[in-house]
């Protein structure tokens, strides 16, 4: 199981916000920070994968490639719009459901391919 407990501009604030986290659940944490990527950008979720984070063009990008499966009801991954801090009420749990988000589903994609980025813009993704 994996989530993301928070996100935060500032380091000082991610590492305060550290250690509110309850030691049950520290085991299950990591900190990582991310170079050059500023609010909004995007968190994509895959089965068995880690997270990707990503700014607009590499969304874009992601998108493109992304072919439509022969199972109907595969999800290809879940995309999460991050446009300020996020900060679960209870540190180290996850509320990531809370934080805007999609199922990028072939229906989504075949949007996507008709419509394009205002496809994107209508579905609140920028």
């Amino acid at each position: 199981m994996k989530w993301i407990s928070g996100v935060f501009q500032a380091e000082d604030v991610a590492r305060q916000y550290m250690h509110l986290i309850p030691d049950e659940l520290k085991a299950y944490q990591k900190f990582i920070q991310i170079e050059n990527l500023t609010y909004p950008f995007y968190i994509i979720e895959r089965q068995d994968s880690p997270f990707r984070f990503l700014g607009k063009d590499e969304m874009i990008s992601l998108f493109d490639k992304t072919d439509v499966s022969e199972d109907e009801d595969a999800v290809h991954f879940n995309i999460y719009t991050v446009d300020s801090d996020y900060r679960p009420k209870k540190p180290g749990t996850d509320y990531m459901g809370i934080l805007r988000h999609d199922h990028v589903t072939n229906e989504f994609i075949e949007m996507y391919r008709e419509e394009g980025a205002e496809f994107l813009s209508k579905r609140r993704i920028f």
